[in-house]
C-alpha cells in the first residue's frame, strides 16, 4: 500500500520524481524506476531517450551512495540490511568474478541496492564498480528509453514478452565476452612466459 502511496506522488513528479526513484532505488527504496520511466517515457516518448539516459545516471549515483554505505558499515552489519538469501548468493559471487557479477546485477531483478552495498562492504575497485554498473544501468534504462522513442507502446510489449530471452541473451553474451576475455589473458600470460625463455 505504501510503495503504491509513493509511486503515485512520483509519477505526479515526473522527471524529478524518476530521478529521485533511480536514485534511491540504488541503496534504499523499493520503488523500481522502471515503474516511472516507462509511463513517463510514453506520456512523452520524444524525450524516452532523455529519460533513459537520466534515469541510468541518476542510479550511478545512487549506486555510489549504496556503495559508500557498504563501505562504512562493513560486511557483518550488511546483514542486517540484505536478506541472507541474498547477501550470500551476493557476496560468494561477487569474490568469485566481481565485473560480472555487478554487470548481471543491474540487469536482473536482483534489487541493486544489495549489489552496491555488498560491493562496497567487499572494497571492490570504485572505477571498476561505477563502470560496470553504468553499462547494466544503461542497458536497462537506455535501451528501454530508446525502445519506446521508437516503438511506443508494443516497446511495452517487447519488455513484457521477451524480458526472458532479453536475460538469456544478455547472459550469453556475458559468457561469450568472458571467454574471449580469459582467452586473451592467457594468450598474453603464454606469451609473456615465452619471451622470459
Amino acid at each position: 500500500m505504501l510503495v503504491e502511496a509513493l509511486l503515485e506522488v512520483l509519477l505526479e513528479w515526473g522527471l524529478a520524481g524518476l530521478l529521485l526513484a533511480a536514485f534511491t532505488e540504488s541503496f534504499i527504496s523499493p520503488v523500481l524506476p522502471d515503474m516511472i520511466l516507462i509511463p513517463l517515457a510514453l506520456t512523452n516518448p520524444q524525450n524516452a531517450v532523455y529519460y533513459g539516459l537520466a534515469t541510468t545516471f541518476a542510479s550511478i549515483l545512487g549506486g555510489l551512495v549504496g556503495y559508500l554505505i557498504g563501505i562504512k558499515i562493513g560486511l557483518p552489519a550488511t546483514r542486517k540490511f540484505i536478506p541472507a538469501k541474498y547477501l550470500d548468493k551476493i557476496t560468494r559471487t561477487i569474490q568469485e568474478n566481481a565485473v560480472w557479477t555487478i554487470f548481471l546485477a543491474a540487469l536482473s531483478p536482483i534489487p541493486y541496492k544489495f549489489i552496491s552495498i555488498t560491493a562496497g562492504a567487499l572494497k571492490i575497485n570504485m572505477p571498476v564498480f561505477l563502470v560496470i554498473s553504468f553499462l547494466g544501468r544503461a542497458k536497462r534504462f537506455l535501451l528501454e528509453g530508446i525502445l519506446i522513442y521508437y516503438f511506443g507502446p508494443q516497446a511495452v510489449e517487447m519488455f513484457t514478452h521477451h524480458k526472458h530471452d532479453t536475460l538469456i541473451i544478455s547472459l550469453l553474451a556475458v559468457f561469450v565476452i568472458g571467454i574471449v576475455a580469459y582467452i586473451i589473458k592467457r594468450s598474453k600470460k603464454t606469451d609473456a612466459a615465452l619471451d622470459k625463455l
